[in-house]
């Protein structure tokens, strides 16, 4: 159907929803909310909590204390929206503006208290963690899954965050200069960096270097995330841009089954109790999506077929009151598959490429919290993932058949490369914290096993029409290159063992709060002995001003491709020392300015050296430098405003002779201004603007004719000098309207999500045409997302 069509189909879809008849509107049945209280140094349970909660279309009023297991349910509650205060004597009070009860559902709300250095400190819904960077920031699930832009997937939600940028509809993104591959990602303290669907291994410059495409998590399955653009505490390491801790939710007290339709496929979930020990839950979340089916609807024949599946499963079980049991088990596939009907539908044939790919990853990991003493948690993780990923490319050759030939005469030459990529990572953590007279200690020791397989397979000789003038020809007047599989053909055949250790300490003296700690690391992959020093302090004159610091050292590992591409690549950790000074300020009791300027110097760099071989040396650096600001605010009851403003300078010296450039994700200014305004318990409507200066810029030559007579015409692009210009900025505006009303039992909600309301150029990827000598810019129209979900409860 054209686009038209399916924007008629999307507005018809929320006015049945919205537009119901009249029996609907009956009284809906009530909900629950269990609270569940913590000391956030010690994970003990807080008794004598008071909680108060507040129904905001009524203004009608509940309070109660916790029992002496930290927790209280409060039932027969109207479903709604509420507001929840959390406040104890000697405790930073908590206030959340926006609870939601669902109809006959008992939802489980978890806070911690962390201990108040002064008083009359209120924090919205959570407080600092004395373990996170001072500019860190916390999104909670409902955050998540009803963030303007977000769609279906959790990490588009965290635009707006600071320093980050994103620049598309995809779940990718890069944080102040540095790539998207340079972030460390966690789910449930468990690293894991392949929650990222498409990270393409082959194919366009954009997919190559784009860092992936969708997450692995349905909108409903994170509980939390934790962004640090910097400056994090010794406890992780082995990538240096940010780090983002993503908490898979647990299942709720009451048990509810739930099913959500999309344009693309289906999820079906279970979220409640377990039935093991009293108050075990588990969360099970399966989906199933495929984009070929959904780009045939809306006629983006040329894109090809991908489809992924993934299933998350989480339990928890209480042993004692001391004792808890995790299992976290993660199953994902993909699939991605362009032949030559996809070809025959690319306006001009400009893109010929045949691809192939197909990837498993898996995680599974088993957490065991004990409660020691009066203080004391132990924390002890044991994992195991795995990726078995295989891509190919070939070519298709349309120019060479009579115009108007159907796809199935194209010549093609398939799998003309091949890279395989099986990675298994056994690992095991432990940490332990607790409370000492100085303030807040931890520590632990890591240990992990990585047994590698990567293999390159090039079939014959293969000509590249891009590449830049330094990369190895026979021949300077020749305008293209050559891979031979001489130079390519390669592999990667390891299992080494890596540890790592730490020691951490807050020392808390009255408005003071100074951590040191220390990150000790021996990197079996890269035989190296590394130590990452950390500092931080933070200073609190007074109820409205928080002025902080950080230092560190940070070591980013190389990527394994890069190892596995030439046996020549021995390579080694990439250094970045750290240093940011920032202020938060709050104006009133519902406006906060956050400041934050930093500076990273680059050094140990992993630069690219000939792309013919697949060559890289430890040889480049640089530094990053830059300022972030961030406002927060609430306008009024239910209508919530934030406003972003990022500036970045970025400069990489590859040593190559010319000089310190800008690096490659290097966006000068990022601004967002973001609008919520929960109308009322049903509607809720979103808005956010974004401004993204232009990425650099290569300068090139387009040669002619480079096969010579009597061959195909075929042009070539040769790079003369990388990353000298910028491309044009632009602006993007992305808009939501989210509706929720119980049908009976079940309770529903839609959305009506618009990434780029406005059709506004918002892209600056390019792809070389050779066939044409042009280079060719994705088209930019608006990307309206629906969605659909129905909850039962019993």
């Amino acid at each position: 159907m054209s686009r038209h069509l399916k924007w008629a189909s999307g507005l018809t879809l929320s006015t049945l929803l919205m537009g119901v008849p009249v029996p609907t509107h009956a009284a809906e049945a009530p909900g629950a909310l269990t609270f569940v209280v913590r000391d956030q140094a010690t994970d003990r349970s807080l008794a004598a909590v008071q909680i108060t909660i507040t129904e905001r279309e009524t203004n009608v009023t509940r309070s109660v204390e916790t029992d002496a297991q930290g927790r209280i349910v409060i039932d027969e509650l109207d479903p709604g929206l509420y507001s929840v205060s959390v406040r104890k004597p000697g405790f930073t009070s908590l206030y959340e503006p926006s609870v939601r009860v669902v109809t006959r559902k008992n939802s489980r709300i978890e806070f911690e208290l962390g201990t108040a250095v002064l008083d009359e400190v209120v924090v919205q819904a959570r407080a600092t963690d004395a373990f996170a960077s001072p500019s860190s920031a916390y999104l909670d699930r409902d955050a998540l899954r009803s963030a303007v832009g977000g769609g279906a997937d959790p990490l588009l939600s965290l635009d707006g965050l600071p320093g980050l940028a994103s620049a598309s509809e995809f779940a990718s993104f890069s944080v102040r200069g540095r790539g998207p591959r340079d972030n460390l990602l966690f789910v449930d303290e468990f690293p894991f960096d392949k929650a990222v669907h498409f990270d393409a291994t082959l194919g366009e410059d954009e997919d190559v270097g784009g860092g992936g495409r969708f997450s692995i998590f349905a909108p409903n399955v994170i509980g939390g995330a934790e962004f640090s653009p910097g400056g994090w505490g010794p406890a992780y390491g082995g990538r240096a841009a940010s780090l983002l801790k993503l908490e898979v939710a647990e299942g709720s007290p009451s048990p509810s089954a739930s099913l959500r339709l999309d344009l693309a496929g289906n999820e079906v979930g279970y979220d409640g109790p377990l039935g093991l020990t009293d108050d075990s839950t588990v969360l099970f979340s399966a989906r199933r999506l495929d984009f070929g089916d959904f780009f045939e609807d809306i006629e983006e024949l040329d894109i090809g077929d991908p489809v992924l599946r993934d299933v998350i499963v989480k339990s928890v079980t209480p042993i004692d009151e001391n004792n808890t049991i995790e299992v976290l088990l993660i199953d994902t596939h993909e699939t991605y598959t362009r032949d030559v009907t996809h070809v025959f539908a690319s306006n001009n044939f400009e893109d010929a490429s045949l691809l192939d790919f197909e990837q498993d990853s898996d995680l599974y990991g088993l957490t065991w919290r004990a409660l020691i003493g009066e203080d004391a948690v132990w924390t002890n993780k044991v994992y195991n993932r795995s990726s078995d990923k295989i891509s190919s490319e070939g070519e298709s050759f349309p120019d060479l058949v009579p115009a108007g030939s159907p796809a199935s005469s194209f010549p093609v030459r398939e799998d003309i490369l091949t890279i395989t990529e099986d990675e298994t990572e056994t690992g095991w953590r432990s940490d332990v914290g607790t409370v000492n007279r100085w303030g807040v200690f931890s520590a632990g020791l890591q240990v992990t096993q990585i047994d590698l397989n990567y293999s390159t397979v090039l079939d014959g000789d293969w000509i590249r029409f891009v590449y830049d003038d330094d990369d190895v020809r026979p021949d300077p007047e020749q305008h293209y290159i050559v891979l031979t599989p001489a130079n390519i053909n390669a592999s990667l055949r390891r299992k080494e063992t890596s540890y790592a250790g730490y020691v951490d300490q807050v020392f808390r003296r009255a408005q003071w709060d100074v951590r040191t700690g220390l990150r000790l690391e021996r990197d079996g992959l890269t035989d190296e002995s590394l130590a990452s020093p950390r500092f931080s302090v933070t200073w609190r004159p007074n109820t409205r001003t928080r002025y902080f610091a950080t230092a560190g050292l940070f070591h980013q590992s190389p990527r394994f491709l890069d190892l596995a591409a030439n046996a020549t690549n021995a390579l080694e950790n990439e250094e970045i020392t750290h240093t940011s000074v920032g202020v938060e300020y709050l104006v009133n009791d519902s406006w906060s300015v956050l400041t934050e300027a930093y500076r990273q110097d680059l050094a140990n760099l992993v630069v690219d050296l000939d792309r013919a071989s697949g060559t890289f040396a430890n040889i480049g650096d640089g530094t990053s430098q830059g300022v972030d600001v961030v406002v927060k605010g609430t306008i009024r009851e239910g209508l919530y405003a934030t406003a972003t403003y990022s500036y970045n300078d970025a400069d990489v010296d590859r040593k190559d002779g010319r000089g310190a450039v800008a690096d490659d994700f290097s966006r000068e200014h990022v601004a967002t201004l973001g609008l919520t305004w929960e109308i009322t318990d049903r509607w809720k409507v979103a808005g956010r603007y974004k401004y993204l200066s232009g990425r650099p810029e290569d300068a090139f030559v387009i040669h002619s004719e480079v096969l010579g007579p009597g061959q195909p015409l075929r042009y070539s692009r040769e790079t003369t000098e990388r990353n000298v210009g910028r491309k044009a900025g632009y602006g993007v505006l992305n808009a939501r309207v989210d509706y929720r009303r119980a049908f009976g039992p079940v309770d529903v909600t839609a959305f009506l999500d618009v990434i780029n309301v406005t059709s506004a150029s918002s892209t600056d990827d390019t792809e070389f045409d050779y066939r044409r000598g042009v280079d060719v810019k994705d088209d930019s129209e608006a990307e309206p997302l629906i969605g659909l979900r129905l909850d039962y409860a019993w």
